[in-house]
């Protein structure tokens, strides 16, 4: 159990100094947060009470460094929630952030398969409206463009879910995270014991539970259940994960595992909840809820204290990581002079600055990829040449679709799991503006000082150039066009002149053409070479939801060596095959009848998260282009 605690901040002198609200829907969810205050303001007088006019019902005080103030939604529902959100303005106007923390429905498996289970905590770092749309004849369609969409985080929150996504950071977290639900479990009244992992049942989607009004014990509900491996391995109490992600908010409970897991595919979400739609374009926000169901027909409450309390628990162990204004902590200078007051906040801002600047960040736009295979003696040299060897600069270089950006992409989690004295960016080359935005981020996770968008990539060349960096490797990935890597006469320079040097840091390159590959990293270039049969075999299977079909290993063969063994076209052809459910007898003679029916299957639009969604377009050109330069060596 962690010892440290936060010095309490003094009591606001008025309700502007409340910069923290807590926003609750159900009396079961306020419990637990109020359980976890430090201090209560409302048990000293005088009262802060509220403005005239505003309806909304809240209690204040202290949960770590923070002054809080917790409303009290009147039901549940995106309604209410913005109705709370646009009227606390009026009694509390230096709120910044607002934490919706509560119980939330989940899908038991995300897209890179990792688990969920009941009492875990997912922590937005999205939101869509999946009940916002057009109901057409025989189906749904979803308003998904920009305007009819809601935003993405400011930056600050951007910022420290990227910081709670390393791996020191994501410990931290989960242990501050037990340590209060610890608290929880102490109060009887709560009844946050965990229930049993016996409880936590998962029926198959397509079974469903006939009456709500009945538990599944009372109906004997007894269909096919799916094997939940977290659940066998920690035994009787697993310690709940905590998991950031997007989630879909909605007016209605959702009850329907077939509708779980068509919206979790189409969107990419892991929950879902009622109230943060109703809040998340207005306010600076973040939704906070624990697992209590599987968005299924088969509910049970039995789960909602827990999961409440997981989630509270988490959301305090958030605001552990969230810095208070200066104005907020306790300031025994505040008798200074102002002139003396100013020269003490820049001290403490720049101490703040430099603990942020000391720990390694991991920026890195995609998952880990759990179907990579594979390619070992390249890792393995890549990690010699920029470990053992020391070359500041390395360029993989190989045809589109080969895997390089994969490549990469593991050698990054590597470095996060064995050097974890490193930091770790990633900058996609893509265009200029692309390289400037990934500048940006790298600004704001790290708590670069003064730069805007028009300093950004001169800020972060700066940064990384210094000591006070310590370790790191920088991905540029995508390096294909000349003009934007070096430059062109007549147009301005090109990223490499603005890249960073450092004897701390290590440039890793990814780029379709040996020229620039040469250019930008000297005689430190590795081509990337086809998969081979067994890997590209080894690959496939595990691509394939569907093994059934994977018997005859000529046919299989066949495909492969038809797909030149390039892993961007395996991952579209059994991306095809998961989504269509046909044989590969069927889709290997579409594929040989004529060169349009070839085009049309690899034209087929395909969700990856393992690439960037501006080069997400047909994999037919890549192919085509790529197949061309094997058959002419």
């Amino acid at each position: 159990m962690m010892s440290t605690q936060s010095p309490r901040p003094p009591r606001p002198k008025d309700r502007r100094g409340f910069e923290i609200a807590i926003i609750c829907a159900l009396p079961l969810e306020a419990d637990a947060v109020e359980a976890l205050f430090d201090h209560h303001w409302d048990d000293e007088d005088p009262p802060f009470d509220k403005e005239r006019g505003d309806p909304n019902a809240y209690s204040t005080g202290v949960i770590g460094r923070h002054n809080v103030v917790l409303a009290y939604m009147p039901g549940m529902g995106k309604v209410n929630a913005a109705v709370v959100a646009s009227n606390w303005g009026k009694s509390f106007p230096g709120i910044k952030l607002a934490l919706i923390v509560g119980v939330c429905g989940v899908v038991p498996f995300k897209l890179n398969e990792d688990e969920i289970v009941l009492g875990d905590v997912i922590i937005s770092d999205g939101i869509i409206q999946y009940d916002f749309g057009r109901q057409l004849p025989g189906r749904f369609a979803r308003k998904d463009t920009l305007l009819d969409s809601l935003g993405r985080p400011n930056q600050e929150i951007r910022g420290i879910l990227t910081k709670l996504k390393t791996l020191w950071h994501r410990r931290q977290l989960s242990a501050k995270m037990v340590e209060y639900l610890d608290v929880l479990r102490q109060e009887p009244e709560l009844r946050a014991e965990y229930p049993g992992s016996t409880k936590d049942r998962l029926f198959e989607a397509s079974y469903r539970h006939t009456e709500d009004q009945k538990s599944c014990e009372q109906l004997g509900c007894n269909g096919g259940l799916v094997l939940r491996s977290r659940l066998e391995i920690t035994g009787a109490r697993p310690t709940p994960d905590v998991h950031v992600g997007l989630m879909a908010s909605g007016d209605s409970v959702l009850k329907s595992g077939k509708d779980r897991d068509r919206i979790a595919a189409a969107e990419g979400v892991i929950a879902f909840e009622m109230e943060g739609a109703g809040v998340w374009d207005s306010f600076p926000c973040i939704v906070v809820k624990g697992a209590c169901d599987y968005a299924d027909s088969h509910k049970s409450k039995v789960w909602q204290r827990y999961a409440a309390a997981t989630a509270a628990a988490c959301a305090k162990a958030f605001l552990s990581f969230w810095v208070p204004s200066l104005t907020q902590a306790a300031n025994p200078e505040s008798s200074l002079p102002l002139q003396s007051r100013d020269s003490s906040n820049q001290s403490q801002t720049a101490r703040a600055v430099d603990e942020r600047q000391m720990q390694p960040a991991f920026l890195v736009p995609f998952l880990k990829n759990d179907l990579f295979v594979g390619r070992d003696d390249i890792l393995k040299r890549l990690q010699g040449l920029l470990f053992q060897e020391g070359r500041r600069k390395v360029a993989l270089v190989g045809l589109g679709g080969i895997g390089k950006t994969q490549i990469a992409l593991q050698l990054a989690y590597w470095i996060q799991k064995n050097k974890q004295d490193y930091s770790v960016f990633w900058v996609p080359a893509l265009s200029r503006a692309s390289f400037e935005q990934a500048c940006m981020e790298i600004i704001d996770a790290c708590g670069i000082p003064a730069a805007d968008s028009d300093n950004a990539i001169e800020s972060v060349r700066e940064y990384l150039s210094s000591r006070r960096a310590g370790k790191w490797l920088l991905v540029v990935d995508n390096a294909d066009d000349a003009n934007i890597v070096m430059g062109s006469a007549g147009a301005e320079s090109g990223i490499y002149q603005s890249l960073p040097k450092s004897d701390e840091g290590r440039i890793l390159f990814t780029t379709r053409y040996r020229k620039v590959a040469v250019s930008v990293a000297g005689r430190n270039v590795l081509e990337v070479p086809a998969m081979s049969r067994e890997d590209a075999r080894s690959y496939f299977k595990q691509a394939l939801i569907q093994k059934m079909s994977l018997s005859d290993k000529q046919v299989i063969d066949h495909l492969l060596a038809l797909l030149t063994h390039l892993p961007l076209a395996i991952t579209q052809a059994a991306a095809y095959l998961n989504e269509n459910q046909i044989s590969l007898t069927e889709y290997l003679q579409l594929f040989e009848n004529t060169d349009r029916d070839r085009i049309e299957l690899l034209s087929a639009e395909f969700q990856d998260n393992t690439r960037y969604k501006q080069s997400q377009g047909p994999v037919a050109t890549t192919w085509f282009i790529s197949f061309n330069q094997i058959r002419g060596t």
